[in-house]
């Protein structure tokens, strides 16, 4: 064989090794998720009421449990990777996790970084704060403090809206960002109307209440970039489970409200 065949068969093998790699790589995530009768999935707990500790002290929430039902029909072992709203995506991508099922909402910037499934939640966005504070508008946060949590949708749409003047203050964790709240640290937050109704229950003395709604938005399982046999996967148990009501039963037993139409993504 002349050194011009060998160097063309050599191209050759190497571009039909490339051709191969993603779909062999596609097929690792899911195969080994069922080799091994195990999928990690993250666990947000400072988040209700998408995931919370119990009383006794036991994860749950809607999205906790949701990931309990996808394994469950995977007919695989769940374990919960715990970790706070800025470590969802990095769990992802480091590999700890195979999936981040954590109220991780759409965006297009997100989606340079993970593949989202279709949605199986939706959230609205509001700012919520005492009755005495006197916010109506995004215009009545000019001259006040405004919490939020990092890594979340409220940290990417609340700015956009907040008029100049307005000072806001970034917490790490929900917790975090809801006790300064309560202590008077900032004089509203902006989070999930799911979360500013829960904190007017827990702590009713206080008069929290949303003030108004900034946007509303879909969340849905996110996978790590190539893992598409997983993804595909994923799509259809949200399919399936939309259209028999599992999805919307979970979601309205821990949130209170009736699901609305999941658009497909």
């Amino acid at each position: 064989m002349s050194s011009a065949t060998r160097f063309l068969a050599a191209a050759a093998a190497a571009l039909f090794a490339l051709a191969l790699t993603p779909g062999q790589a596609d097929a690792q995530a899911l195969d080994r998720i069922l080799k091994e009768k195990k999928i990690r999935i993250t666990a947000e707990l400072t988040s209700p009421p998408f995931g919370i500790l119990d009383k006794d002290n036991k994860p749950t929430g809607s999205e906790v449990e949701t990931a309990r039902q996808l394994a469950k029909d995977l007919g695989v072992e769940l374990e919960l990777v715990q970790v706070t709203g800025p470590q969802r995506i990095p769990a992802l991508l480091s590999d700890r996790a195979d999936l981040a099922i954590s109220s991780l909402s759409i965006t297009a910037e997100r989606a340079k970084s993970v593949w989202f499934a279709s949605p199986h939640g939706a959230l609205s966005i509001v700012i919520g704060g005492p009755k005495s504070v006197n916010i109506k508008s995004a215009a009545d946060m000019a001259g006040k403090k405004i919490g939020m949590t990092r890594a979340t949708l409220e940290e990417q749409v609340v700015p956009k809206v907040a008029p100049p003047g307005t000072n806001i203050v970034f917490f790490d964790e929900h917790a975090a960002t809801q006790q300064a709240l309560l202590t008077g640290q900032v004089d509203a937050i902006g989070g999930a109307a799911f979360m500013i109704n829960d904190l007017s229950k827990k702590v009713p003395d206080k008069g929290i209440e949303p003030k108004f709604t900034v946007t509303t938005a879909y969340y849905a399982v996110a996978v790590k970039p190539g893992n598409f046999d997983l993804l595909q996967w994923v799509n259809t148990w949200v399919f399936v489970n939309k259209n028999n009501g599992v999805l919307a039963k979970i979601y309205e037993q821990h949130t209170g409200v009736k699901l609305v139409d999941l658009p497909p993504l």
